[in-house]
């Protein structure tokens, strides 16, 4: 098709903008941009409706769609400053403003004899079409017999003690089972080892803090497991040929090490650990002959971890799991261990928490929604098995043979408990619906009033009610993009949500959304103002925290501090926090900047807030969760109290009700795994 678009020809086809015998072919995203605008000539289009219609799914900066514009603006000869072609208008987008119209093809009136000749070509293309689709599906049928195409999926479940297991592995020859056991009593964990032709079952080691990755020796004599005690990381050895099962030690003052595997043709052990704090996450080599530690991958780019990785069967090739924290960006490598070239890789935002060897040409990945495979030659992605969250662990015995830790169903405890921490009691007790039905994200009481976020089947419910009539639900927003709920306003007009990443307010009055941040950009603190007016948020750019005002009513923003990470409006000033979390409170009046005795944590999951006076926040180390609380105007510490839970019980987010002078935390309540294996025909 053609269409006439001022000066120009568009040639729908070829995707070409012809002027005066000259012709320029477009990028596709070009093309779809001005066709895009081409359909809806009639009115202004938003920034955000692209976002919607040309780049669903991916998270794209606004900047990337300008250069698009740009792009198109430049092959149209066109200026912004004097457009007779796209016009932009600020807060209502772009709007094609040149005559535009469909061109009717020329009709050729040739002889009949060339019209037979076109008859007999047409017949000679309709016979090549019909060998092309006999060949694809000829293709098809054999991709499908071979079984790459679909697969046929088995699971039965393995005998094992009834409790909370968190990691498993399995022997080269399928025979030994082991797995890690979450005890009911205390914070540690146990190692069993089962016997899968006699069905025993023993405990390798009663004392474990927190063991993070199990794994075989190639001869199945040993078993590596990583545990972490006292703030540091350690990799140890069980010898499964003692009677005694001696551990020893190998490589020990590791700030954390995640993953432990091993290679079939060497004795050598490796794993995934940072040395401190503040060091990378990287792949590591250890020969337990003569102690000599390898570094085997290595990151340039700051927030990058290689957190998981496994070694191909004929030992050639290493797939690593790179996790980029700024850009919640997960990538799974594969390169030579040879050359240390890149020999494929595959991206997505979507969390994942395995990646193994299927076999020399094929790795599966776990994350939040599947188990899937990956062809790493022809990059082809087919789903196995969708777990939604259910599989935590999994262990590869053969290319048709997984091992797999399933959780049954939890159900989970919402807590609201008084303040200040002295009375830190429990005065409201939900229980959380089970799997497969309503489940709750989110809930945040304030007042008589509730909000919520609940979820089923992948959607997710914004919604309200009073407590005294908690049938009459009210829901405002139901979308199958992820949803977080940060805060409600004290007057319930405005509402503090993440939507897809995005930091969004939502006017109940009008059911109006208004987007503050853009989808990549990366965003800490966020908290209304104290009076409701604007919110405050902080935002990373060029490696440094910023602090934002954004005014709700005038939709503009304005920056106020720069190099802080952490900031809440109090009484005549500020307190902010630096990228380490120490606080200083700011007074507007006398432009005085103050330290406070404190730092607020800046693991995920924790939290502060400033209530009645004081500074109230959480922190956890994987193992206990600790809430601290402190007078505001305490110079020397001495009103610091603290109280501390279990991490696997009480986790360390909250959400504070101001009213009711309450915080809200989670109780996770128990959960049993059972072990299965996943057979694929």
């Amino acid at each position: 098709m053609l269409i006439q678009l001022g000066e120009y020809c568009l040639g729908t086809e070829d995707m070409s903008l012809q002027i005066n015998e000259q012709s320029i072919v477009l990028e596709p995203k070009v093309f779809a941009v001005l066709m895009y605008f081409i359909e809806h000539n009639d009115r202004y289009i938003s920034m955000g409706e692209l976002h919607e219609n040309l780049w669903q799914g991916r998270c794209v900066s606004d900047a990337a769609v300008r250069r698009i514009i740009s792009k198109l603006r430049i092959v149209l000869n066109d200026d912004h400053k004097d457009p007779k072609y796209l016009q932009s208008l600020s807060k209502r987008g772009y709007k094609l403003i040149c005559p535009v119209s469909k061109v009717s093809p020329l009709v050729n009136n040739e002889s009949e004899e060339n019209s037979t000749s076109n008859n007999v070509s047409k017949s000679k293309v309709f016979l090549f079409l019909i060998m092309v689709t006999t060949i694809v599906f000829s293709l098809v049928y054999l991709w499908n017999k071979n079984g790459e195409y679909k697969t046929s999926i088995t699971t039965q479940v393995i005998d094992s003690i009834i409790s909370e297991k968190r990691l498993l592995a399995v022997s080269s020859d399928g025979r030994y089972l082991a797995f890690t056991s979450k005890a009911r009593r205390g914070n540690n964990f146990q190692i069993y080892i089962k016997d899968q032709q006699t069905q025993a079952i023993k405990v390798l080691v009663d004392n474990t803090i927190l063991p993070t990755s199990l794994a075989f020796s190639r001869d199945g004599n040993y078993l590596f497991f990583s545990d972490y005690v006292g703030e540091a990381s350690s990799l140890k050895r069980v010898d499964l040929t003692s009677k005694e099962y001696e551990i020893d030690v190998l490589v020990t003052h590791f700030y954390f090490i995640v993953d432990v595997f091993i290679s079939i043709k060497d004795s050598a052990i490796y794993f995934s650990g940072s040395k401190n704090p503040d060091s990378a996450m990287i792949i590591y080599k250890f020969n337990p002959n003569n102690g000599l530690l390898e570094e085997v991958t290595s990151v340039a780019q700051k927030g990058a971890y290689d957190s998981r990785a496994d070694i191909s069967p004929n030992s050639g090739k290493l797939v690593v799991l790179r996790v980029y924290l700024d850009s919640k960006r997960n990538s799974i490598r594969v390169l030579d261990l040879k050359t240390g070239n890149v020999l494929f890789q595959h991206d997505q935002n979507e969390v994942i928490y395995e990646v193994q060897w299927l076999d020399d040409d094929h790795i599966v990945l776990l994350d939040d929604k599947k188990l899937a495979k990956i062809n790493v030659k022809t990059k082809r992605l087919d789903e196995i098995i969708n777990t939604g969250k259910s599989i935590t662990s999994l262990d590869v015995v053969s290319p048709n043979m997984l091992f797999a830790i399933r959780d049954t169903d939890r159900t989970n405890t919402i807590t609201e408990k008084k303040l200040p921490l002295s009375n830190f009691k429990n005065i409201e007790l939900i229980q959380d619906e089970q799997a497969g039905q309503r489940r709750i994200v989110d809930y945040q009481p304030l007042g008589d009033k509730v909000w919520m976020i609940e979820k089923l089947k992948g959607v997710s419910d914004l919604a309200f009610y009073k407590k005294q009539k908690p049938k009459e639900k009210v829901v405002f927003l139901s979308t199958e993009k992820s949803l977080e709920l940060i805060a409600p306003s004290l007057s319930g007009q405005y509402v503090l949500v993440k939507l897809q990443g995005r930091i969004t307010i939502l006017n109940t009055l009008n059911n109006n959304l208004i987007y503050v941040s853009k989808a990549d950009e990366l965003i800490g603190d966020v908290a209304f103002s104290e009076d409701e007016k604007s919110i405050l948020y902080t935002r990373k750019s060029n490696g440094e925290w910023s602090v934002f005002e954004y005014s709700i009513k005038e939709e503009i923003q304005s920056i106020l501090f720069e190099g802080y990470r952490f900031a809440r409006e109090f009484k005549d000033g500020y307190i902010l926090g630096d990228n380490t979390g120490k606080l200083f409170r700011f007074n507007v009046n006398l432009k005085t900047m103050t330290p406070l005795q404190i730092s607020v944590s800046k693991e995920k999951f924790a939290n502060w807030a400033v209530v009645n006076g004081k500074i109230f926040w959480s922190s956890h180390n994987l193992i206990n969760t600790t809430f601290n609380e402190i007078d505001m105007d305490d110079v020397d510490g001495s009103s610091l109290s603290s109280k501390t839970f279990d991490f696997t019980a009480i986790r360390p987010n909250f959400y504070v009700d101001k009213i009711n002078n309450t915080i809200v935390v989670d109780s996770l309540g128990n959960v049993n795994s059972e072990i299965i294996t996943i057979e694929i025909q």
